[in-house]
């Protein structure tokens, strides 16, 4: 017999076969992103995946499981058996299984006890004990009790940690939305994040060059030879951009063929690229670039190094999207910052900053749908109440993480169920990322802010093979969510003033391997899109060499390009539209970008239309 659990990657972030990257579900090094773990910088690998959506879907797992049994019911963690209804009536017609154990305490107290012995080894705190035991004594039979004791204890820190609770009798305190006085007008940032190492070079390819044939040095260092075509993008495929910049040495540049988005924002005005940047500390060549602090070419290192923009560490644990949020609030500029792809270092921010946002793209299920007892929400904050300095830390964390959730999600569940969007969305997970974004978008003005700041994501970069054809799909995938957001937008008259921003740890090798494949390297080429762009150019340098030679200062081996611009390049100019003044606010979003020349870093003069910036 089958045992059909559902979705459960959905739920709480694991499932079987399900690995959302290449690291499995928990990153070693992950610290969360409150509590005293955070202040003390100590990593909690399994807290990668303590996120608002993923809190609530185990907790209503939890309580469907003790309730009705292994089943669909109330967002159970199995599939529809087929048969019956969900009853909370001990006799759970709806399971394909269920918990049996049968407590041996005749009073409530000793069913605590035994409870609390099986699920936390004893360490359930006498305080905990006692608010469960008066709350569920209400339940008006024995069996009613037991299934109240467990589903109370499930919400406790001690089941979820191997550390004691010492509560500091003051109630956790709950933040909530005040609403906006600002009469700034709206303005939202979208950090697009393409994940494994983006073969970017087959996203923007050199077309019409002169004096220098760079597509032909392109398509010999991709592979292209007598035996073989290799792997770079035909000259004839190529959808062809005019570069608009008299620095690059092409005067034409082709964006692949499954992208064509691109190339008509680009036309329009509303795209443009930045060639051949990366993450850097200072400006490297081939002399000096193992100077650069990091993991060069490591997917962890540089996937989190990307995502702070802070090498040296000055404002530890935080992300430049977090910072950016951090500063704005202190202006008095409400902020929100969302995260549709699970906790990302990217948006936090400094403990007294602005806490993220994580969502689900499906959006958010009810909590504790048919409680089993009155005001059971208010009893489960009452276990996790606030805690003393001497308790345990990881205690503390999964307590107010809990409490964070239970609050997020009340705050926008009303006000989500409440909104659509008026675009047909295609269906894949990073479609579901965008629709959700917008449907956010929509409920700005009842959260009272005047920015927002969405992180989405797409997997699958990592070719280490066939890279052609899984480019390809995942291109299309790409085109297809980007149409449909940036024409949601349109309609909700919010195009000029969204940022969308693009990035991935590396690129890739130019030269191909055994598999038809490239690996991982440096220096790349990104993009970003909006109404308010002063678009249609391609800015950085694009390289017209691509060999190791002691005359090219760029190129390492296997054609990994040394970037020529930072990440620091196009985020200037975006956090300056966005409200980051020169100075002291942008020393603190971008602390590495006073390493680097000014010709080397755009304004938001040079990236907005004067319109918008």
């Amino acid at each position: 017999y089958n045992v059909r659990l559902f979705r459960l990657d959905e739920k709480i972030g694991q499932a079987p076969h399900d690995f959302p990257s290449v690291f499995s579900f928990f990153l070693p090094e992950f610290i969360p992103a409150a509590g005293p773990a955070f202040s003390a910088q100590l990593a909690a690998p399994e807290a990668t995946i303590l996120d608002m959506p993923k809190i609530i879907g185990i907790q209503n797992g939890m309580i469907s499981m003790i309730k009705y049994g292994l089943s669909d019911c109330n967002s159970g963690f199995a599939s529809y058996p087929g048969y019956k209804g969900c009853s909370d009536n001990g006799l759970y017609e709806r399971s394909i299984g269920h918990l049996a154990r049968v407590p041996s305490g005749t009073t409530i107290a000793e069913m605590v006890s035994e409870v609390s012995l099986l699920l936390t080894a004893g360490r359930l705190s006498q305080d905990n004990r006692d608010t469960i035991e008066a709350a569920c004594s209400s339940e008006p039979d024995y069996d009613a009790q037991f299934r109240c004791i467990q589903q109370l204890i499930v919400f406790s820190t001690e089941f979820h940690s191997t550390n004691t609770m010492q509560k500091s009798g003051e109630a956790r305190p709950v933040a909530t939305s005040t609403g906006s006085n600002s009469t700034e007008p709206y303005k939202a940032i979208v950090y697009l994040y393409l994940s494994g190492g983006t073969d970017s070079y087959h996203m923007l390819a050199p077309h019409t060059c002169a004096p220098i044939d760079v597509y032909t040095r392109f398509s010999a260092i991709r592979g292209n030879n007598s035996l073989s075509e290799g792997i770079g993008l035909k000259f004839d495929d190529m959808l062809v951009i005019n570069g608009n910049n008299l620095d690059q040495p092409c005067s034409t540049f082709g964006i692949h063929p499954n992208l064509p988005i691109l190339q008509t924002l680009y036309n329009d005005g509303d795209a443009a690229f930045v060639a051949n940047a990366g993450l850097m500390s200072e400006p490297v060549d081939v002399n000096n670039y193992k100077q650069t602090l990091g993991q060069l070419f490591a997917h962890n290192d540089m996937t989190s190094n990307t995502q702070k923009v802070d090498l040296f560490d000055e404002f530890f644990g935080t992300g430049i999207q977090g910072r950016i949020a951090g500063v704005l609030k202190s202006k008095g500029l409400p902020t929100n910052v969302f995260s549709i792809s699970g906790t990302q270092v990217v948006n936090v921010g400094e403990p007294e900053g602005v806490a993220p946002f994580i969502i689900s793209s499906s959006g958010l299920p009810d909590f504790n749908e048919s409680p089993s007892i009155s005001d059971m929400d208010t009893v489960i904050r009452e276990i996790n109440n606030a805690t003393r300095k001497d308790s345990g830390f990881f205690a503390e964390t999964f307590a107010s993480k809990l409490s964070e959730a239970m609050t997020s999600h009340e705050l926008l569940k009303m006000e989500l169920d409440a909104v659509d969007v008026s675009t047909t969305f295609p269906d894949s997970g990073l479609a579901d990322q965008f629709k959700m974004v917008a449907k956010l978008m929509k409920t700005r003005e009842s959260r009272g802010v005047v920015r927002d700041m969405f992180y989405v994501s797409q997997g699958g970069y990592d070719t280490h093979s066939n890279m052609q054809v899984n480019v390809a799909n995942r291109f299309t995938e790409l085109n297809a969510a980007l149409e449909a957001f940036v024409a949601e937008m349109t309609t909700q008259n919010l195009w000029n003033s969204v940022t969308l921003v693009q990035f991935s740890e590396f690129a890739r090798t130019l030269d191909p391997n055994s598999g038809d494949g490239s690996d991982h390297a440096w220096g790349g080429n990104h993009f970003h899109m909006g109404g308010a762009l002063a678009g249609g150019k391609v800015r950085g340098l694009y390289p017209d060499d691509f060999v190791q030679s002691s005359s090219n200062p760029l190129a390492l081996s296997r054609g990994r390009m040394i970037p020529t611009y930072p990440w620091d390049a196009m985020w200037k100019g975006t956090a300056e539209w966005f409200g980051i003044e020169e100075g002291a606010e942008m020393d603190k979003v971008l602390p590495m970008h006073g390493n680097f020349p000014s010709d080397k870093l755009y304004n938001a003069s040079d990236l907005y239309d004067v319109l918008f910036a």
